[in-house]
């Protein structure tokens, strides 16, 4: 098993502490379960993906108005498509 050195801020080391004491394992056990959960979100497929973006909006329509806000203007001044030709 390889070791790494993060750097936190004390705040989220203290919270990690906290988790891992409520969980009753040790911090190092408790990143290293975090650490594991991100790898499976990145093996997902995209339906999957999709799903679960598409379930937060249910549950939290407000969460995702950032996007909304972020890619509002991201084809202005793009002007039109040419026509695409047939081959």
């Amino acid at each position: 098993m390889a070791q790494v050195t993060i750097y936190v801020k004390e705040s989220a080391l203290e919270a990690a502490k906290i988790a891992a004491s409520r969980a009753k394992i040790s911090v190092s056990q408790w990143f290293a379960q975090f650490a594991e959960a991100q790898e499976q979100k990145q093996k997902q497929s995209w339906p999957e993906f999709f799903a679960e973006v598409d379930q937060l909006l249910l549950r939290e329509p407000e969460a995702l108005d950032g996007w909304n806000e972020l890619l509002k203007d991201r084809y202005t001044g793009l002007g039109v498509d040419a026509p695409r030709e047939s081959f």
